[in-house]
C-alpha cells in the first residue's frame, strides 16, 4: 500500500501537468488526457486515505506504527484538502480559464458522468460481494449436505452389514 504522501506527490505532479498544458494552451484532447491522469492519481490518493482510516490487522499480526498519530493525521488532513484545492481551481478552469468554452453545464456534466461511474463501480462491488458470499454459502450448505447423505449411507451400510451378520449366525 502506497502512503498517503507519496500519493499526494503523484496527484500534485499530475495537477502541474494539468495546469501547463492549460497554460500553453494545448489541443484540448491533451488537456482532457492530463485531468484524466489526474484523476487516477487523486482516485489512488482517496483510496489510499479510505485503506489508511479502515486497515485492520490480522488477528495473529503484530501492531506496530510507523508513524505518530498526529503525524499520520497531518498527512491524511493535507492530502484530503489538497485534492479539495486541486478540485476548485479545475472547477475556475471551467468557469473562467482555458476550459470556459465548457463552461458550468460543462462541469457539471462532467460531475454527474464521474457520479454516475461511480455509482455503477460500487454497485458493481456490491454485487459481486452478494454473488461470492451465495457462492459461498452455497459451497458450505452442498458440502454440508453431501457429508450427511454420507453418514447416511455409512450408518446404512453399516447396519445392513450387522444384520447380515445376524442373520448368518442365525442361520448357522
Amino acid at each position: 500500500m502506497i502512503d498517503p504522501v507519496s500519493a499526494l506527490a503523484m496527484v500534485t505532479t499530475a495537477f502541474n501537468g494539468v495546469k501547463r498544458a492549460v497554460e500553453i494552451g494545448r489541443e484540448v484532447q491533451d488537456v482532457y488526457s492530463q485531468l484524466s491522469q489526474w484523476a487516477d492519481a487523486a482516485s489512488d490518493l482517496q483510496e489510499c486515505i479510505r485503506q489508511q482510516e479502515n486497515k485492520r490487522p490480522g488477528l495473529f499480526e503484530k501492531i506496530g506504527f510507523s508513524k505518530s498519530e498526529t503525524s499520520e493525521a497531518f498527512d491524511t488532513f493535507i492530502a484530503k484538502q489538497k485534492i479539495h484545492s486541486m478540485e476548485k481551481e479545475i472547477y475556475q478552469m471551467f468557469l473562467y480559464g482555458n476550459l470556459q468554452h465548457l463552461g458550468q453545464e460543462g462541469y457539471r456534466e462532467f460531475v454527474q458522468i464521474r457520479r454516475s461511474i461511480k455509482e455503477k463501480r460500487e454497485k458493481m462491488i456490491y454485487e459481486q460481494m452478494r454473488r461470492r458470499k451465495a457462492f459461498f454459502d452455497a459451497v458450505i450448505n452442498y458440502g454440508l449436505a453431501t457429508i450427511v447423505i454420507v453418514i447416511c449411507i455409512l450408518i446404512l451400510a453399516w447396519i445392513s452389514i450387522i444384520v447380515y451378520d445376524v442373520g448368518m449366525q442365525t442361520n448357522s
